[in-house]
């Protein structure tokens, strides 16, 4: 099969092609020039394309002769996003927008959005935009991959940690009993496979996740830890599955799959016995559950 991957350059992007380099045919589409450059030495096979979301016709032409698409490309930096909010709904909605537009006119027989729980219930300008994405994709026929925080990836909290921690300074809390659902990159990578191997109807695909405190995350890296309050953007808690949702989940396994419709309007079996499926409702790690969870990351 032949896979274009949109923002192919960012973490999830690079786990994919590692993923994916012997088994399919890849594209790369991003407009970090840099790292398309670097990751051309390890990947001689993939074809790399400089380019846009926000361009439709570059867009287009990335579709070429492609099977599968996994958008990826995404503002995803929430202080960045409230700063230059316009910015973030070029990129998130209207680049989303061009990407489903390309691939129906090419004729691209499945496609993959990547959503996020900040999504559900926004509360800020990130999460509504990749809450606007979803529905542009879903009300394609195309499905979603929707998940947390996932450990280790650019922009997340571990990676500060570290940083901070090769610094000698405190680890920068803003509230210690936040709660994150956190999952693997691996993990994140099959809810991907899952939602482009399923048929395309608009659905949703969800793992079912962990959770954890972000102060425990912090222990689990240093005993320095300064809680510095919260920036007035962020959940206390972050949500995968709306209670507008709950009626149309389906349990299939290790995952939910919220589905477009109810299935030929009849009710489908509640598959999760809570009011919303969030971050304080599921199991905690432990300090050490991390831990380990960090070890194979490092």
């Amino acid at each position: 099969m032949r896979i274009l991957i949109t923002g192919g350059t960012g973490t999830i992007g690079k786990a994919l092609l590692k993923r994916f380099d012997s088994s399919h045919s890849i594209r790369v589409f991003s407009r970090d020039e840099l790292k398309q450059a670097q990751l051309q030495t390890l990947y001689p096979n993939v074809d790399f394309m400089i380019g846009d979301v926000k361009d439709y016709q570059r867009i287009k032409q990335a579709m070429a002769g492609i099977d599968i698409v996994i958008h990826a490309a995404a503002m995803k930096r929430i202080e960045i996003c409230e700063q230059w909010p316009i910015e973030a709904v070029k990129t998130n909605v209207l680049g989303t927008e061009n990407v489903v537009n390309a691939a129906v006119e090419c004729g691209v027989k499945k496609l993959i959005s990547l959503g996020s729980d900040k999504g559900v219930e926004p509360i800020n300008v990130y999460g509504m935009t990749k809450a606007i994405q979803e529905k542009i994709t879903i009300g394609a026929g195309f499905n979603c991959a929707r998940y947390g925080n996932v450990l280790g990836s650019r922009g997340s909290v571990v990676p500060l940690f570290k940083e901070q921690l090769a610094k000698n300074e405190p680890l920068t809390v803003t509230d210690p009993d936040m709660t994150r659902f956190i999952l693997t990159i691996d993990d994140a990578l099959d809810t991907i496979e899952k939602a482009m191997n399923s048929e395309m109807t608009g659905s949703i695909f969800i793992k079912k996740s962990f959770a954890t405190r972000t102060g425990d995350i912090a222990k689990a890296i240093s005993d320095n830890i300064k809680v510095v309050g919260s920036f007035g953007c962020e959940k206390k808690h972050e949500i995968l599955i709306s209670k507008e949702e709950m009626p149309k989940v389906k349990d299939a396994g290790d995952y939910y799959v919220v589905l477009k419709n109810n299935l030929n309007n009849k009710t489908v079996p509640i598959a999760i016995d809570c009011d919303v499926y969030a971050s304080n409702t599921v199991k905690l790690l432990t300090v050490d559950e991390i831990k380990k969870h960090l070890d194979n990351i490092s």
